[in-house]
């Protein structure tokens, strides 16, 4: 194959149709990040290149470098995550995730981890009966760490304490209840949650439960790291509160 080409899979995070059908996709990478690349004649069915640029699926492809983005020439549908397509509450899920990657992976930025995660908690949303709240919380905190972003929970950020009873965002972490005081609290089952996704194998990071009302405490904090760290507010996030009754 030319050089000029390169042959690359990847998850398609957001497609936009453009005049005459035509799209621009953002695609999470395995090595380059996430990409930009233009699909010509993308809405229509017969295009060997519809399916595999839609949203959410994984595909293999060929794209040649433009002045402004890729262009792809070919895409291979892979896997579909067909399932999400079914169930709103599951596809407003995938989109949060999607819009996260998308606007916190830069191109030629990232862990080649990344990707194998992101397919990984598509497919949890789209075939698991695993409370999908719990799901989102453990990619938000997961991402943050692949990201460089990890809060430091094994002890008190200030004093260096292991008697950990408070966090917060905006110092990195857990406090002692000490340097905690005004701060807010967390409980013990929740912090060992948090621990455990951020040193859990990446096959096993989904591998646990938790109550309605952990689930719910687990979301409050890992959502302040997300708020802390990433200076946006998601339209996506918003629907899916939406839709989910929050």
């Amino acid at each position: 194959m030319s050089m000029e080409y390169i042959k690359t899979t990847g998850v398609v995070l957001k497609r936009k149709i453009i005049k005459e059908g035509d799209a621009i996709i953002s695609v999470l990478t395995p090595y380059m990040g996430v990409i930009t690349a233009f699909v010509k004649g993308a809405k229509n069915y017969k295009n060997r290149n519809s399916q595999g640029s839609a949203p959410f699926c994984y595909s293999e492809f060929v794209i040649s470098p433009g002045r402004d983005m890729y262009r792809v020439t070919s895409c291979v549908l892979l896997e579909s995550f067909y399932n999400l397509s079914a169930n709103i509450e599951r596809i407003a899920y995938a989109t949060y995730v999607a819009d996260l990657v998308d606007y916190t992976v830069k191109e030629n930025v990232g862990d080649e981890r990344i990707l194998p995660f992101v397919l990984n908690t598509f497919f949890l949303l789209a075939n698991s009966d695993k409370n999908l709240r719990l799901i989102k919380c453990v990619f938000e905190l997961r991402l943050l760490c692949l990201l460089g972003l990890t809060p430091k929970l094994s002890s008190c950020v200030r004093c260096g304490s292991t008697e950990t009873v408070h966090i917060c965002a905006a110092v990195g972490g857990a406090l002692c209840s000490a340097c905690g005081i005004g701060e807010e609290k967390i409980s013990g089952a929740v912090l060992m949650a948090m621990r455990y996704v951020i040193d859990a194998d990446d096959k096993k990071v989904y591998s646990f439960s938790l109550p309605h009302n952990l689930v719910v405490e687990f979301e409050s904090h890992t959502l302040h790291f997300i708020k802390e760290h990433i200076d946006r507010d998601f339209y996506s996030l918003a629907y899916l509160n939406k839709i989910i009754g929050k």
